[in-house]
């Protein structure tokens, strides 16, 4: 268990200490010189971008391989850009000079160059991001990582693209906890954000589940299930687990870290009855903050940790409130009319709650606009979906589903749009994207 977590925490640490250098001669980067897309009536029209084959020295063919196809497909999926056909470029040359007018005729409004070379142990990764209807390069990087991280050379080079651009360079580069069924046992697993480098974190024979992150990325809180037993566990950089709360028989779950990572919300019956209790990270000043008849369960805090969201069934049915941080001012946020709803999550802007809602017989994902009280369905009809979590910038969603036989992690941009499968293990749940 120990040497997974060094590898969890490995990956982390690589992915802080790739290094970015701008070219020399780069325009800055200033704010009359960003391209954030072209609004019109019928809204946001995507940027065009044509990405031609990295070029790479020699023995290099299958990290440039990859590092073109990782490029491509985070820029798609940010829904930002479209993607030029490159059947329509195939047999252009690419040099230092550009020919603007081909790149025109295809109507691009970008081109990016990449080229891949190797220096010992170091790969180094040369961007070039050009405008075509100004006809000049607007920023470019050479990027440099370990021979075995072509992919996190390209993450990073995605997201200098899409932060120059429209500021939204941060979900490249991030991760995603959930947990899966292995036999017996359930593990919590590491992997970018689209399904890949795999690391299992758990291995201890038991039932793992509803993994959190701390802010900081220094330690992960979750659940552990030994027969009646249900006790809340820290996993931290050195690979050691240590017990946060548990005592005896009763339920214990859903921790989730405070925005500033000092406390800890979770659920416990301890009084009898399954409450919203808080505790310091430390394992003081045990608080009992939600007071009902039913069953409350599922929290999570908001953006600026003064409130907590979490699911209750107090009126009859699951319904989603929101309270302060001590328990008072007590509010339901769901509408009257909804059916079974369950499983919060405050976006990071502190703006809207995503949700489980039922929706003619389902589970599906759910968001409600907490100014104006509106609810949009983002999932409909494609069997069980649960678990929602917004990425950091609040432009993504993760959640888990079974629209394709087993529950497996989804991902999907926040407006319900381009729903992409991350995982390969049987029976997976509680995504947490960081």
């Amino acid at each position: 268990m120990k040497k997974a977590a060094f590898m969890f925490f490995t990956l982390l640490a690589v992915m802080s200490f790739a290094i970015n250098s701008s070219f020399a001669g780069d325009p800055p980067g200033s704010k009359e010189q960003q391209i954030t897309g072209v609004i019109k009536e019928s809204g946001f029209t995507q940027a065009r971008i044509a990405i031609p084959a990295t070029k790479f020295d020699s023995a290099l063919s299958a990290e440039s391989g990859e590092v073109h196809s990782t490029l491509t497909d985070d820029l798609d999926f940010s829904g930002f850009f479209r993607m030029i056909d490159p059947s329509l470029y195939e047999g252009i040359q690419i040099s230092d000079k550009i020919d603007y007018d081909a790149w025109t005729g295809m109507d691009a409004d970008y081109l990016l160059v990449t080229r891949l070379t190797k220096s010992e142990r170091v790969l180094t990764l040369e961007g070039r991001l050009y405008d075509v209807k100004r006809k000049e390069m607007v920023t470019g990087k050479r990027i440099r990582a370990a021979a075995n991280q072509p992919r996190l050379l390209a993450h990073n080079l995605s997201s200098v693209v899409l932060d120059y651009l429209f500021g939204a360079g941060r979900f490249p580069t991030s991760q995603v906890l959930f947990a899966a069924q292995l036999g017996e046992t359930q593990d919590i697993f590491l992997c970018d954000y689209d399904g890949k480098n795999l690391v299992r974190l758990t291995a201890m024979g038991i039932l793992n589940v509803t993994p959190d992150i701390s802010p900081k990325g220094d330690k992960i809180v979750f659940t552990s299930i030994l027969k009646d037993r249900q006790e809340l566990f820290f996993l931290d950089r050195a690979g050691k687990r240590t017990k946060l709360y548990g005592e005896g028989e009763g339920l214990n779950s859903s921790p989730r870290f405070s925005p500033d990572g000092s406390t800890i919300a979770f659920c416990s019956s301890k009084s009898g009855n399954p409450d919203i209790w808080t505790v310091n990270a430390n394992g003081t000043n045990l608080t009992r903050v939600s007071f009902s008849y039913g069953i409350d369960t599922a929290p999570c805090w908001s953006p600026d940790g003064t409130k907590i969201a979490f699911t209750s069934d107090r009126s009859g049915s699951p319904q989603i409130y929101v309270m302060d941080r001590d328990g008072t001012n007590v509010k339901r946020i769901t509408p009257q009319d909804s059916k079974r709803c369950d499983q919060p999550h405050w976006s990071p802007r502190g703006d809207k709650i995503v949700y489980t809602t039922m929706v003619d017989g389902k589970f599906n994902i759910a968001s409600i606009d907490l100014s104006t009280g509106e609810v949009t369905h983002l999932t409909r009809g494609e069997g069980d979906n649960e678990s929602a979590t917004w990425s950091p910038d609040g432009r993504y969603i993760t959640f888990s589903s079974n629209r394709l036989g087993t529950f497996q992690i989804f991902i999907m941009r926040a407006d319900g749009s381009g729903v992409r499968r991350i995982s390969n293990q049987p029976d997976c749940s509680s995504p947490c994207w960081f």
